[in-house]
């Protein structure tokens, strides 16, 4: 039955930066976000579960962040304004469109239409956070066709100064 679990990772997009006069959509990373971004990546590439693909939102951030990761995971990208303002079911339709040959995809996002996913799945550590960077990943047993954030169950969380505070 191992074979039929899917994993699906949440990524919020790196720190960004604050241009004066630049709309949300087109902000950039900052420097921390680069940096944080290149962590992230060695992380989600050596974790138990390696994403196989990777959905992100067409802002400016999400896609430098994507791209961060990219460097490291080499995977196919997907990209859709409605992972910029969605909420959980827009995320839902997008993985159940999901190719069942994969096992585990990365959606890279924003925070409201993150937490709207994490609130729907039940299963949260309160204690944790979710900064920018931060990556928590979520198990479902079945096909993507049928996935509902209201049956995954929660299975790894990082955040970057998890490996800062490591490395000093």
């Amino acid at each position: 039955m191992k074979n039929n679990c899917k994993f699906v990772w949440l990524v919020r997009h790196g720190k960004s930066a604050w241009p004066a006069g630049v709309a949300d959509m087109e902000r950039p990373l900052s420097q921390r976000g680069r940096r944080d971004g290149a962590t992230m990546a060695e992380v989600l590439a050596t974790s138990e579960h390696i994403p196989q693909g990777i959905y992100t939102s067409d802002s400016e951030r999400t896609q430098q962040t994507t791209e961060l990761l990219n460097e490291v995971l080499k995977l196919p990208i997907t990209t859709t304004h409605d992972l910029y303002t969605g909420s959980y079911r827009e995320v839902e339709k997008l993985l159940r469109k999901t190719e069942e040959s994969l096992s585990c995809v990365a959606v890279v996002s924003h925070l409201p239409t993150i937490e709207s996913c994490i609130r729907a799945t039940n299963d949260w550590p309160e204690e944790h956070a979710f900064p920018t960077l931060a990556a928590a990943c979520y198990e479902l047993v079945g096909a993507w066709e049928e996935f509902e954030f209201a049956h995954a169950k929660f299975r790894q969380f990082f955040i970057p100064r998890m490996f800062r505070d490591a490395a000093t």
